[in-house]
């Protein structure tokens, strides 16, 4: 089993200390963990962003190995933000079922080092999140343990994609803060446009652009990077329902 160093930034001394736990805990059940989202896309800030990390294993997890990744993950530190990660087999993860794949296991923490959430994800429906974590791992994931991400998982369909994109918006309109939500439909219009996953911050660049309205993507750009700004809710309102006619013709 190989290891695929990085940089020696927060992010990745955090997953490599994951990688090492779940080594610990699967052995050679353990096939990959790839680390994704902003620490790979761009934009990773130790003191407001998560740790994303998606693993992989050569089988369904025993009732056992479900209490070892779980205990074996809640020692460890991570970002403000906390821990976002999912445990596939990887046949689940080569073959995903679409709309929501299937998965072995979800954990999130709240901050940097309290379980938030576990959810044993063996004997029920699929997570429609993991469209968009499998596609940003082939596309731009860190391989911490196991292959490149590319050898071992599929490109992810763009229909797929934009339909996922789609429907975070519509979670973010009802559950996230507007900065959450401007950039995140920045991010569904930037594929939309190019088929490209970028993050949060190149995407809200590459928005204020081409919108009528900037004020409100350079709002939540800035406040991305911990600067204080008000978003105004009415128009990143209206930059969402823009962006959702968009990518419901996509």
């Amino acid at each position: 089993m190989s290891w695929h160093g990085a940089s020696s930034g927060d992010a990745h001394q955090a997953a490599r200390a994951v990688g090492r736990a779940l080594l610990g805990a699967l052995g050679d059940d353990l096939v990959g963990v790839y680390l994704h989202g902003s620490a790979a896309l761009g934009g990773f800030r130790w003191e407001r962003s998560d740790l994303d990390i998606l693993a992989l294993s050569q089988r369904e997890l025993s009732d056992r190995q479900i209490g070892q990744v779980t205990h074996a993950l809640a020692a460890l530190s991570y970002p403000a933000n906390g821990l976002e990660f999912s445990l596939m087999t990887a046949s689940e993860a080569s073959a995903p079922e679409f709309p929501a794949p299937r998965f072995q296991l979800h954990m999130t923490t709240y901050g940097t080092a309290h379980i938030g959430k576990v959810v044993d994800g063996r004997a029920r429906a699929g997570d429609a999140d993991l469209v968009l974590h499998l596609a940003v791992c082939e596309v731009r994931g860190i391989a911490i343990v196991g292959p490149p991400p590319r050898e071992i998982l599929p490109p992810i369909p763009d229909s797929a994609v934009a339909a996922a994109m789609h429907e975070e918006i519509d979670w973010a309109r009802r559950n996230a803060s507007p900065e959450y939500l401007v950039l995140t439909s920045a991010r569904a219009w930037l594929f939309a446009e190019t088929r490209r996953i970028a993050s949060k911050i190149e995407a809200g660049e590459w928005a204020a652009e081409r919108y009528g309205e900037p004020d409100v993507i350079e709002a939540a750009l800035a406040r991305q990077r911990g600067a204080q700004a008000e978003i105004a809710v009415g128009a990143a309102e209206r930059l969402a329902e823009h962006v959702q006619r968009l990518t419901a013709r996509g």
